[in-house]
């Protein structure tokens, strides 16, 4: 009697396995963070701090989700033109949906918020944010090379650099290829057999191919990271730190990489253990590092998740509810791609 073999199943990771990563990549940050922790030092930089500038580093953080609202509408107008305001809305609740859980929850949760209140599709929706986000790698990669003129920078970080960027280039280039040459893409893919389930995603990738809006949202990304610049240097000055704008950058962008990988909610532990590596590679002492590395999360990151906290409010959703349905979608959608 002949038998019939079962369907080989594909090899899944568990659930469990990115979420313990990324938990213990904050804790052991957390660790070293507050290992020998200057409490008494921290008092004294909250009683001499300028109130004025930090004030102006808060105002400046808020400023650049608006900008990375208009350019997620300013991207999308070719494919259903949502509103400033829905997208603003969906930019604040997925800025706090980050906060409060894990592994950067809030990025789908603002596409699916984004779909449910306009017309553009969740996955397209999903798309157009991964493109930002790789606009933003290109930037991360700009900025950097801009201050390796003004700051000496360290091996290590270059050959991190030099890494990210070269993986950036090339995904840009990809996705470049894939906009604009629909045809030569889909007759890459229809003669490959193990890419033919991204048939579905090359075509919702065109159909955001238009120069014009690219453009805009590649400026826009600019001012999105110049803000956050100002917003770094703003706070330095709020507690005396003699540090130009280029040492800002820096800081900046070692902070970025180093909370690349997703891990527990607003990257807390791997947020202060990179923002104190950067300050050290720039001369800093180790305890007026650790300060700084606290004093930059909560005043560059509370005032925005409360500013997503009412925005969550007045638009009267439950967190938890909007992060199933958008994990449910994302199921829904990855059949329909293969």
């Amino acid at each position: 009697m002949d038998t019939v073999e079962s369907p080989r199943q594909q090899t899944r990771f568990p659930k469990w396995l990115v979420p313990a990563v990324g938990y213990t990549v904050s804790g052991v940050s957390l660790i070293w963070v507050f290992s020998k922790f200057p409490y008494g030092l921290l008092g004294d930089h909250l009683r001499t701090m300028d109130w004025w500038w930090v004030s102006l580093a808060v105002a400046l953080e808020f400023a650049v989700y608006f900008v990375d609202a208009w350019r997620w509408s300013a991207f999308l107008q070719p494919v259903g033109a949502p509103s400033f305001g829905v997208s603003l809305q969906a930019v604040f609740i997925g800025v706090f949906a980050n906060d409060v859980l894990p592994a950067r929850a809030g990025e789908l949760i603002r596409c699916f918020l984004l779909s449910y209140e306009t017309e553009v599709p969740f996955s397209l929706a999903v798309t157009s944010d991964v493109i930002l986000r790789i606009m933003d790698g290109l930037w991360i990669v700009i900025v950097y090379l801009i201050i390796t003129f003004q700051i000496s920078s360290h091996a290590m970080v270059t050959r991190v650099m030099s890494g990210f960027g070269a993986c950036v280039v090339a995904i840009s280039l990809l996705i470049l290829f894939v906009l604009f040459r629909r045809q030569r893409a889909h007759y890459f893919v229809s003669n490959t057999s193990w890419a033919a389930r991204f048939i579905h995603l090359l075509d919702e990738i065109h159909r955001l191919g238009r120069w014009r809006e690219l453009g805009i949202a590649m400026l826009l990304s600019g001012v999105y990271w110049f803000g956050q610049i100002l917003a770094v240097w703003a706070l330095t000055r709020a507690d005396a730190f003699d540090l130009g704008l280029s040492a800002a950058g820096f800081l900046l962008v070692v902070k970025a990489i180093g909370t690349l990988v997703p891990n527990a909610p607003a990257n807390v532990g791997a947020y202060q253990a990179a923002t104190i590596y950067a300050l050290m590679l720039m001369l800093v002492e180790h305890p007026n590092a650790q300060i700084f590395a606290e004093i930059m999360f909560w005043f560059l990151t509370l005032p925005v998740a409360v500013g997503g906290a009412v925005a969550v409010a007045f638009a009267g959703f439950d967190i938890t509810d909007l992060h199933r349905h958008a994990k449910e979608a994302n199921l829904t959608r990855r059949p329909a791609e293969g």
